[in-house]
């Protein structure tokens, strides 16, 4: 069973309010296992590895890129090795010097095109972050294009990308048009992405630290994906990647680091500018993660019955319901729902019980039987994380109980999509 993907996907509804374009939605790629979109990629190219008998990898890229595929071969028990060339002082700094394949030395390495040589002498499985224009990166990259559309119903009006090498944007748009030509899409969404100064300048800052040569042909590859997609591509500066990290956080508690922002500013500059109609507008972030981790439990050996029944007995003591009561929710939600626990810094702020009530149709399928956090915790997000988490994770088919005194989970429940649908009542006994 694949670990990455299949991440966040849920409406900045505060967001929404503020800048009056309709619905719009974040995509948190940084719930991946190693916290980036790239994790999509390494994962399949490290099973890619597995599958052809190869035992030790060569990778080159960005740290976050390393990081990615050194988590999965480690899974795999598969050894790595970071190709050290001149002038990447960084790698020491931030890797381990056991991972480090020292070339700095070797005068047939005045480039990376010889790496892949070097890795062929050395039957060493090679993956380059700027190469990765393959049918494996597109395919699992397409996939997360199809996954999103999906869950938004093949309705939406936007897409914004983070443009870097260009390979998602590409591979993005490859999902969009095969979900057109099946007739899921009645329509092409515009897609949108990042500049700076001028496009030739955000290009060539790819490419500085390869040999000329290639980074020509880095240039060649993202100007042609620009060209075949169509995007619109938005000037930005530092103090809009800035606006952009600090408004996630303020109104929809997401981190997003200043480098993998991009997206995010696209969104804001172009809804401030009045570019942008209203209609459903989707953001991939690539590190972007909430603040609030909210982690399924998938066995009682995480955590026991008893550990879940004084949780609620705590966190939710207004409701009497009987232990006997309780445990039949917590058993069934392990067997057919879920058990959700919000965490901030670590540290347990909430929790969630989500039953099955076997229905397709005739109700929603899933009930939300449980959710309460710990003291202190009102009105800082955490029960908004963990409602939009049980919505993603039952894609929508949910339903809940709430008292009809208890004003503020109505107004929450609302802002979060719920209506008001009807009056609970439970037969206690027949009258004398």
């Amino acid at each position: 069973m694949r670990k990455s993907g299949r991440t966040p996907l849920f409406r900045a509804r505060r967001l929404e309010k503020l800048f009056d374009i309709g619905e719009i939605f974040l995509k948190l790629e940084g719930a991946n296992p190693s916290g980036h979109i790239y994790d999509r990629v390494a994962e399949v190219l490290v099973k890619d590895a597995v599958v052809n008998g190869f035992q030790q990898i060569l990778v080159d890229g960005s740290e976050c890129y390393i990081q990615s595929l050194m988590f999965f071969a480690k899974l795999s028990q598969i050894e790595v090795k970071v190709p050290l060339l001149k002038q990447e002082k960084w790698k020491m700094a931030r890797l381990n010097k056991a991972v480090l394949l020292d070339l700095r030395d070797n005068k047939d390495t005045s480039s990376r095109l010889e790496l892949r040589d070097i890795a062929e002498q050395n039957n060493m499985y090679f993956t380059c972050e700027w190469d990765l224009n393959t049918t494996i990166s597109h395919l699992v990259l397409e996939e997360m294009a199809k996954e999103c559309l999906e869950r938004l119903n093949f309705l939406v009006d936007t897409i914004t990308v983070q443009l870097g090498y260009g390979y998602t944007l590409s591979s993005i748009y490859s999902g969009i048009i095969k979900s057109w030509i099946d007739e899921e899409l009645s329509q092409l969404p515009q897609l949108l992405c990042d500049s700076r100064s001028s496009r030739q300048d955000i290009l060539n800052q790819y490419g500085k630290n390869t040999h000329t040569g290639q980074m020509a042909d880095i240039v060649k590859n993202v100007m042609k994906v620009i060209m075949e997609t169509r995007v619109e591509m938005i000037d930005l500066e530092e103090a809009d990647l800035k606006q952009a990290a600090s408004m996630l956080r303020e109104y929809e508690n997401v981190i997003v680091s200043r480098k993998e922002a991009y997206a995010m500013a696209v969104l804001i500059k172009k809804s401030q500018l009045e570019l942008l109609k209203r209609g459903k507008h989707l953001i991939i972030l690539n590190d972007a993660k909430s603040e609030i981790e909210v982690n399924e439990i998938k066995s009682f050996k995480e955590k026991s019955k008893e550990d879940f029944v004084e949780m609620i007995d705590t966190w939710l003591a207004p409701y009497n319901d009987s232990v006997a009561e309780t445990l039949d929710a917590i058993e069934k939600a392990m067997k057919e729902g879920f058990l959700l626990i919000a965490k901030r810094n670590g540290e347990e702020q909430g929790i969630c019980i989500i039953v099955n009530m076997g229905f397709e149709r005739f109700l929603p399928t899933y009930h939300l039987a449980y959710i309460g956090v710990k003291t202190g915790n009102q009105g800082r997000g955490v029960a908004s994380e963990m409602i939009k988490r049980a919505i993603e994770v039952t894609d929508g088919k949910l339903s809940l109980h709430v008292d009809l005194d208890n004003k503020r989970a109505k107004k929450l429940y609302s802002k979060m999509g719920f209506e008001h649908a009807y009056d609970r009542m439970i037969y206690k006994g027949s009258i004398d």
